[in-house]
């Protein structure tokens, strides 16, 4: 993209190109790197040039680029415009993140870092649990920073700060869980169907896509759990044909021996069994224990909700995936949920809004989507904890 023809003129900035969009109808304009920074507002012209269609811009002008959709067709010729009308150069933010204790916010926090330092950022970390949240929140809004994420331990009781922070005019983003009705921005790991689909495969590929297997969940599990093993069942059903459910195990969710002894029986009552698919961390341990504990390690394989993963910071945990009875998935990298964050904080101070569509992070993220619906920004990345990777994933 080149600048307009009028270098005599400091304002307004304005850039022009052509682009073409990609089998899906997308494409990403790229500035030059000599218009630096263009701060709001900015006016785009999108002109189709063959043929004709009807684009429109889905992620707004960030790091240099803005992505755009050519709809109802699949290849086309863009002519795009930026027009600039604030001034251009770099402004840093001051990002405030909340996050908790324990390898994960650990994890988050180097994403974050990451992040901060990439887009030119300050980034102030305060580490803080359950009632503590509330007054570290409050702290970052007296601080006047620019924008403030939290991993909430409690989304009712950070609900009135974050509101509070939003009505400042300061971007407040949370993280992992939502909080409705604080006007946040809800930056989330996976959705149900990708989490539960990423069980799924992992169980598949480890029997070669056949064979019998059981669902194991626990009674009085969060609805969540429910809703994974619906998912769990239609989506085998239709990609791995040859794999065949043989029940939905319940059990009582107490994590003891007993446990342990009913999902053994169950396997000696199935002899085809061939995987388990733990739903609940609970039962995430209770299967790959009843495999070794039936010796049927390399017979029986197994695929298990992680929790609150990576890192994988029980030895015990490590010790099943090590040993091949289980594969951990986990529902994204703390890492790349950070990164992320950071990302979107930075994109919201700038003044920007996010509109439902794809946007471009860059980093280790790529590519992530925004649902308006429950203002929530998706990073769409289950992460799964095999033989092969768990010592990347460990607890220092």
């Amino acid at each position: 993209m080149a600048p307009a023809a009028n270098p005599s003129a400091p304002q307004p900035a304005s850039y022009h190109g052509e682009v073409w969009t990609d089998t899906r109808g997308f494409a990403t304009v790229r500035l030059p790197t000599e218009a630096g920074a263009l701060e709001p507002p900015l006016e785009y012209e999108l002109r189709d040039l063959d043929p004709p269609s009807s684009a429109r811009v889905t992620a707004e002008l960030h790091n240099g680029r803005f992505t755009i959709i050519a709809l109802k067709l699949a290849l086309a010729v863009v002519a795009a415009g930026v027009l600039a009308t604030g001034s251009s150069g770099a402004s840093q933010h001051t990002i405030g993140l909340v996050r908790g204790g324990g390898g994960f916010g650990d994890e988050v926090q180097q994403g974050a870092q990451a992040a901060a330092t990439a887009l030119g950022d300050h980034l102030t970390v305060l580490t803080a649990d359950d009632t503590a949240q509330l007054s570290a929140i409050k702290s970052l809004i007296a601080q006047h920073v620019s924008a403030i994420a939290v991993d909430p331990d409690d989304a009712a009781a950070v609900k009135p700060a974050l509101a509070q922070a939003h009505a400042a005019g300061i971007a407040a983003l949370s993280v992992e869980q939502a909080v409705p009705g604080s006007g946040s921005v809800w930056v989330n790991q996976s959705g149900a169907a990708q989490y539960a689909h990423a069980l799924a495969d992992a169980l598949a590929t480890q029997i070669g896509r056949k064979g019998q297997y059981a669902i194991v969940g626990q009674q009085g599990q969060f609805p969540i759990a429910n809703q994974w093993q619906r998912l769990i069942k239609s989506y085998v059903a239709k990609q791995y044909p040859r794999m065949k459910l043989v029940k939905v195990v319940r059990g009582t969710g107490a994590g003891d021996e007993g446990e342990v002894a009913t999902v053994k029986q169950f396997m000696a009552a199935h002899p085809k069994l061939r995987g388990l698919v733990g739903v609940t961390p609970t039962e995430g341990y209770m299967v790959a224990e009843a495999i070794i504990r039936a010796h049927k390690i390399g017979k029986v394989f197994a695929s298990g909700n992680g929790g609150d993963c990576p890192p994988v910071a029980d030895p015990l945990l490590r010790s099943f995936v090590r040993r091949g009875a289980e594969q951990l998935v986990c529902a994204g990298d703390p890492v790349k949920l950070g990164y992320l964050t950071v990302w979107a904080a930075d994109y919201l101070a700038a003044g920007h809004s996010l509109v439902p569509g794809s946007y471009q992070v860059g980093g280790p993220v790529g590519t992530v989507n925004y649902y308006a619906s429950k203002q929530e920004l998706r990073l769409g990345q289950p992460l799964t904890i095999t033989k092969a990777n768990v010592d990347q994933y460990t607890s220092p």
